[in-house]
This record gives C-alpha cells, structure tokens and sequence, in this order.
C-alpha cells in the first residue's frame, strides 16, 4: 500500500525536483529503505500499515519521555496513553456518548470502553481529575450531557464537587468582573 501510495503522488519526481541527483538519490534510498521496512515489519508483526504506525507513535512518544520536562503539559489518546504514566492526569469529556462512546454502546461494545476508562484511570501517579459538561453544544444546540456510567463505577473514593447556588455563581462572576476592573483601571 505504501509503494503505491508513493506511486501514485509522485513522491519520487517531488525528491529529485528538490534537490541535486546526488541528494535526491540518498533521500529516495531512505524513502524505499523505509518502504521495504514497514512491509517486512507488518508481516513479521501481522499488523497492518494504520497499526505500524500507531506502533511507531508509540515508539517516539517513549523515546522523548526520556527528556520529560515536569512542568510540561501532554495531550494524548487514552489508545497511545497504553503503558505510560503521569504524574497528574486529567480525563475530559466522561459523559455518556462520549466515553462510553455512543455506537460502541449501540454495537455491544462496553466492556472495550470500560477498559478504556480504566487505561486513564491507571495512567494517574499522584492525582486524577474528572470532568464533564452538564450541557454542551451540538448542531447550534445547547443539549443536557449526562456523567459517564464509568465514573459511578470507581466507588466512593470519587470526590464529586458541590455545586455552587444559582446566587454563589452570580457572586463569583461579579466578584472576578470587579478584579478585571480594578486590574484595568
């Protein structure tokens, strides 16, 4: 697939366009080295090109946790969290049809997303925070969201936070307002 893919966008011309035959020809080299590699690597592994590459992803994210900066923020699919760990870990968007994604649910595949759940859950070193919306916005609609299942499921050791009045929020935005102003003024 990747040859024909290499193939069909004329990756080879684009290389030689590039730079001089010399040049051209090393970097071309390395292209179908690397060609070569992914096909041998997908049979040995029985693992097709989409799985290779998240093999690969997986690889470089594991590499570059060597130079971890602790002050440094990472984003990541709960899939490439698989196997790695955080000091503070924050799960986003647990609500039902999101995690547990709706078609899965549809399709009878709970148990794959309670599994997911519990890849970030273990991901947490020292803390794990939680969060959902109560609504959110679909198709210029403003739509009520329900926690996820899951979050129900970890037990009492769960922290859920109160939620503030209707007059504690109307405080507080007044009260970060007059700070904006004051900062301004």
């Amino acid at each position: 697939m990747l040859n024909d893919l290499l193939k069909s966008i004329d990756y080879e011309i684009y290389i030689f366009d590039q730079d001089d035959t010399r040049v051209a020809q090393g970097k071309w080299n390395n292209v179908l080295e690397f060609a070569a590699w992914i096909a041998k690597k997908g049979e040995e592994d029985d693992k097709n090109l989409l799985q290779l590459t998240q093999t690969i992803a997986l690889i470089t994210l594991l590499e570059g946790r060597e130079e971890e900066a602790p002050d440094a923020v990472r984003l990541s699919t709960l899939h490439a969290a698989k196997g790695l760990e955080f000091g503070h870990v924050f799960l986003v968007g647990i609500e039902e049809n999101i995690l547990p994604h709706r078609d899965a649910v549809d399709e009878g595949r709970l148990e794959e997303e309670r599994r997911l759940m519990y890849v970030g859950v273990t991901r947490a070193k020292k803390s794990l925070t939680l969060s959902y919306c109560s609504r959110r916005k679909r198709a210029r609609e403003s739509v009520a969201c329900d926690p996820s299942r899951f979050i129900d499921e970890l037990g009492d050791d769960v922290r859920m936070p109160e939620k503030p009045t209707t007059a504690d929020a109307k405080a507080n935005g007044s009260d970060r307002l007059a700070a904006l102003k004051a900062m301004l003024g």
